[in-house]
């Protein structure tokens, strides 16, 4: 399941709909903003320091964690 897949999965939308929100090309992990937060996929903790606040697990991690991975969540600022 793509990084996608897992935010699609998670929020009961179309993968094809999360590419919409990707926040930059060059972000790794990739970074998708969605009203005032942003969304990560990654077994690590993003290091996106400029991109929002302070990263943590999002509330919901039923898919990501079926991948053996983290959603992770942090509000822009």
């Amino acid at each position: 399941m793509s990084t996608n897949a897992v935010i699609a999965a998670t929020f009961g939308w179309e993968s094809s709909e999360v590419r919409d929100y990707r926040y930059q090309q060059y972000t790794a992990p990739a970074v998708y903003a969605v009203g005032n937060e942003y969304f990560a996929v990654s077994k690590k903790m993003p290091r996106h320091s400029d991109i929002g606040g302070t990263w943590k697990p999002h509330s919901d991690q039923f898919f990501a964690s079926k991948e053996g991975t983290t959603l992770w969540v942090c509000e822009a600022v």
